[in-house]
């Protein structure tokens, strides 16, 4: 009995380094696999984040283009029909990238992704001849284009992207001579 006293403490010794040996290997695997994972998701969000932009812009700069045909009347009434029938498409599509942004996206991003498409459809309503005041269309582009940096500063923010604030680009940097019926680049 005296040997196996003797070895008793050496052979707890060994359990527990065992054991200690074990659970920090799991720690550090868990560890491990939960920062590929955020890795994963981060990717995903920030391709969902690019996706939905590129869409709404599209959704604005169509909108925009339809918005100055139907200014321009009969003259150009089948480009401006085509142009309706595009931002059809375009709605469509910013529609499906939204999905995204919804289920990977950060409840602030989410909110300021919201704020921007709506805002944009109030661009829209100029387009289809719903809304037809210059002074309010002047204000909707400096609104549109600050919902635009706030949806962005968020979404950086998610990402934890920490490298400053995007400069915001000037409203409309066409010389006047470019601009349309709006006042706005053609």
């Amino acid at each position: 009995m005296s040997g196996i006293g003797q070895q008793l403490p050496a052979l707890v010794g060994v359990v527990i380094g065992a054991l200690a040996s074990f659970l920090a290997g799991a720690a550090s695997e868990r560890t491990r696999w939960r920062r590929e994972r955020s890795s994963r998701w981060d990717e995903r969000r920030a391709q969902a984040y690019a996706d939905y932009g590129y869409a709404v812009k599209n959704v604005y700069v169509t909108s925009t283009r339809a918005a100055e045909l139907r200014q321009q009347g009969e003259e150009n009434s089948a480009a401006y029909h085509d142009a309706l029938a595009e931002l059809a498409r375009l709605n469509i599509e910013r529609t499906a990238t939204w999905e995204s942004v919804l289920l990977l996206g950060h409840p602030d991003t989410i909110a300021a992704g919201r704020t921007w498409h709506r805002r944009i459809w109030q661009v829209e309503r100029f387009a289809r001849g719903q809304r037809t005041g210059t002074d309010q269309w002047d204000a909707l582009h400096d609104e549109v284009n600050a919902d635009r940096g706030r949806f962005y500063a968020a979404a950086r923010r998610d990402l934890g992207i920490t490298t400053g604030d995007i400069p915001l680009g000037e409203s409309w940097e066409a010389a006047p001579a470019d601009r349309g019926l709006y006042g706005r680049p053609s």
